[in-house]
């Protein structure tokens, strides 16, 4: 069993009611309260127990209560099914690999916003010697796990305190939940062993086209990455910045930082079949996903009513049926080396 650092609670979801803190934490004299762990016997623990499974519900939607705010999109089934499903893409997109940084023989791994914890249970069953941390706000993980993983509820944007560093940190689709990306690249610096490897895999929330069918048939697209650009910049969390990502891990000491973009079609309009397949996919899933960030972006952050984002929504998505519409998304993969 993969071991756990003092300051986050542990969550073993075989029940999504069950909180378990590691016992390590009773031990250790910091009391951070920007993390999970508190003493379980008392009523603080009860109270950050409830807000952690406590739910809340806007949008129609479910959210986390755990930091509450800190986070614009939901975490109920059908978000889970998108995520598990967006996992699938990017294995198609990636020919099947979990990451690109060339990592040999990791040992010790954290992957920080975990989400389902899909990805950290692959990687834990493609490296049966690694022990695999996955942290998330949400307590959605399964509870069934390969032997070397375990779950914490806890905030990546907090102070990490970790007792031993990783050989590698992984972080995948946080477009939208990092406030600050020049910490978050320090913080992973400061808890990676040398040689040991930080990447990054995010899809930008934006749309393009380089034949300018977007800007002539996609009014409603368009406008909805205005829109997504002026809610990041209010919400202080930008979604549409991943091309700042390799200067920060490069500011923060990282070497041979290597940055991939892939250009992901968002509906089946290639003519190449590999293309059409992922496109397919993809329009799929970004047509579930705007069910589930438009809400929090437009209602939430910018004050839309009900009624004006699921207009926008039904715009959106009939705009995305259309193939005469030639949109792709951008998949970014940035990684580096500690020295």
């Amino acid at each position: 069993m993969a071991s756990i650092p003092s300051n986050a609670a542990t969550v073993n979801v075989a029940e999504e009611s069950s909180l378990v803190v590691d016992d390590a934490a009773n031990d250790d004299p910091r009391n951070d309260s920007d993390n999970a762990s508190l003493d379980a016997s008392g009523s603080e623990f009860t109270s950050l127990r409830s807000s952690i499974l406590d739910y809340q519900y806007e949008n129609g939607r479910r959210y986390q209560n755990y930091r509450k705010g800190e986070y614009l999109f939901p975490n109920d089934d059908e978000e889970q099914d998108r995520m598990d499903f967006l996992h699938h893409v990017y294995g198609m997109i990636l020919g099947g690999e979990l990451h690109l940084a060339p990592i040999k023989n990791p040992q010790r791994v954290l992957d920080i916003g975990t989400g389902t914890g899909i990805w950290a249970m692959d990687f834990a069953d493609q490296y049966p010697s690694a022990e695999v941390v996955g942290n998330d706000l949400s307590p959605i993980q399964p509870g069934w796990l390969p032997p070397n993983c375990v779950f914490e509820i806890d905030d990546f944007e907090a102070e990490w305190e970790y007792n031993r560093p990783f050989d590698y940190v992984h972080g995948r689709e946080l477009a939208g939940a990092v406030k600050d990306i020049n910490r978050l690249a320090e913080q992973a610096f400061n808890n990676i062993k040398s040689g040991g490897y930080f990447e990054l895999q995010a899809f930008t929330v934006k749309v393009y086209s380089d034949d300018g069918s977007l800007e002539e048939r996609g009014p409603f697209t368009v406008q909805m990455c205005e829109l997504i650009a002026q809610a990041g910049e209010k919400f202080g969390k930008p979604m549409q910045n991943m091309d700042t990502w390799p200067a920060a891990l490069e500011a923060a000491g990282f070497l041979d930082v290597k940055t991939q973009v892939f250009k992901v079609p968002f509906s089946p309009w290639p003519k190449d079949e590999k293309q059409k397949n992922i496109g397919r996919y993809c329009q799929s899933v970004h047509s579930q996903g705007l069910s589930s960030y438009l809400p929090g972006i437009l209602s939430t952050t910018l004050g839309w009513t009900e009624l004006e984002t699921t207009v926008m929504v039904a715009k959106v998505k009939n705009e995305l049926k259309d193939l005469s519409v030639h949109q792709y998304n951008k998949l970014y993969v940035i990684y580096g080396r500690k020295p």
